[in-house]
């Protein structure tokens, strides 16, 4: 083995915590004396499939039996089973999808909306053990000195001193003591307007004071693998059309699919791909900004669904494609927005292999749920969360689920269908959360729920440069449905 033992030991034990198993001493010096960086992966996915009914500490004697069983098959560490995604049989199953509502400004529902909102949310929140004892907001109010208890609020208005809270039917300020901890602090820094949270309080001088909040959260839970190793390319903002569009990287992409010109293992990691995810801009319109028209190569709507379908034709059938739309897309502007018109999928669809669903979705694939999701709320929470921005989106998908909603904020950036139910909350935790419209690739894991902002195939445009965002164009990331792990692949 080239590498320090010390540094290939501390890759193991990494990968091992992440994927939520134990060693033992001899089983990681097993793993370390047979270590090799293509295969460790595997092997250890491998474990977590095994102690799933074994045991939580994985021994010598199950690293072996991981090991041994790959041997008789014909493979040593380090050769991968080459598996063919046009063989697998696909499962797809579409879990969450909207159709088109008629929009008004009619109050009632506005108010049916966010009372539904409150509900949904509050629900989850008066399921954690840490909400008792409970109090709705009229009766905290009505508590004598030094009582304490816990509440749900939905916030109005967040000032440096207190916040303006409300339930269903009372409204007050909650005080931010001035002696607050960090954690409570922290908290307020990523608190969105129009969030709905618990709210730990004591009663002073006939006023409320935050002891601390509690948001909503997503429970931690282990990452549900699929059992047929295929992979599933996440990407978004293809921005067809524009004179900045990628074209030649991304038909290195396709052809990356279609096997062309790849050594062997590139072919073994492209013949594993079973679905593409496309999460919304997959054209880059007509008149979506002022004076966008000087930068369109494509001047006309419908032309750019057929171009891009002519590029998307080229991808292997055996490949499901699964599309939302964005704000640059021919539907509604308003989330939840509808899937693509009929008239223009009709254009993008010559190949017969596309799924068409509303921004956001949630599909399951192989028994894993990706929630997937365009974006747009992001430049909201940029404005009103510290720690997040466009450059790093993760933040802000990681405020999305510790509020449990895709657009809290009302009235701002994002266009929000105000009216009935509110279809954003985040009631059913997903596997995978897939968002796209800051045009910045990044990835990682919160709580076991895979993250991916899947960047762009569009180069900066004039008016980034104004905002001084700075996009990663033209990466691709690949996630294996078998164990979760992400990888990105780039095409410039």
């Amino acid at each position: 083995m080239s590498q320090n033992k010390e540094a290939v030991k501390r890759k193991v034990l990494a990968e091992a915590t992440r994927l939520g198993i134990l060693l033992n001493p001899e089983a990681l010096s097993m793993l370390v004396e047979n270590y090799d960086e293509k295969m460790i992966h595997t092997v250890l996915g491998k474990l977590v499939e095994e102690i799933r009914e074994e045991g939580i500490v994985v021994s010598k004697k199950d690293v072996e039996r991981v090991i041994g069983g790959a041997m008789k098959m014909g493979v040593s560490l380090g050769v991968h089973n080459q598996i063919l995604a046009k063989d697998v049989e696909e499962r797809i199953e579409v879990l969450k999808s909207y159709e088109a509502r008629q929009a008004s400004d009619d109050l009632e529902a506005r108010r049916k909306y966010f009372a539904d909102r409150y509900s949904k949310i509050s629900s989850i929140l008066r399921s954690r053990v840490d909400m008792v004892p409970y109090y709705p907001l009229r009766k905290a109010c009505s508590l004598p000195d030094r009582s304490e208890g816990k509440t749900i609020v939905m916030v109005y208005e967040k000032r440096e001193n207190y916040l303006v809270v409300e339930d269903i039917d009372f409204t007050t300020k909650i005080w931010i003591p001035k002696d607050c901890d960090k954690d409570l602090r922290e908290k307020i820094g990523r608190l969105l307007p129009d969030s709905v949270v618990g709210v730990s309080f004591y009663v002073s001088n006939s006023r409320l004071f935050c002891r601390s909040l509690i948001f909503p959260d997503v429970p931690i839970k282990r990452f549900k693998p699929a059992e047929e190793d295929v992979s599933v390319i996440l990407t978004s903002d293809i921005h067809y059309g524009s004179q900045k569009f990628s074209e030649k990287a991304f038909i290195r992409m396709i052809r990356w699919l279609r096997g062309e010109g790849l050594t062997e293992k590139e072919k073994e990691a492209s013949s594993r791909v079973k679905y593409i995810i496309i999460a919304g801009d997959l054209v880059d319109g007509v008149g979506v900004y002022p004076q966008q028209e000087k930068e369109l190569k494509v001047r006309s709507i419908e032309e750019q669904y057929v171009g891009l379908s002519n590029l998307l034709s080229q991808v292997p059938e055996y490949i499901k494609i699964i599309v939302i739309p964005g704000n640059h897309d021919a539907t509604l502007r308003a989330i939840p927005q509808p899937p693509i018109f009929n008239e223009y999928l009709e254009k993008l669809n010559n190949s017969g292999n596309l799924i068409s669903l509303s921004n956001p979705c949630m599909v399951s694939l192989h028994g894993v749920k990706f929630l997937v999701y365009h974006g747009t709320s992001m430049e909201d929470i940029a404005t009103f969360a510290k720690n997040a921005s466009y450059d790093r989106p993760e933040n802000a998908m990681e405020i999305m689920l510790q509020l449990r909603h895709l657009a809290p904020v009302y009235g701002s950036r994002t266009p929000l269908l105000a009216q009935g139910q509110d279809d954003l909350v985040i009631d059913e935790v997903p596997d995978v959360f897939h968002t796209g419209h800051v045009h910045v690739f990044r990835n990682g894991v919160y709580r076991e729920i895979r993250l991916i902002n899947s960047g762009t195939w569009q180069e900066r445009t004039r008016y980034q440069e104004q905002l001084g965002i700075l996009p990663t164009p033209n990466i691709a990331a690949v996630l294996m449905l078998k164990n979760g792990m992400v990888s990105q692949i780039r095409f410039a």
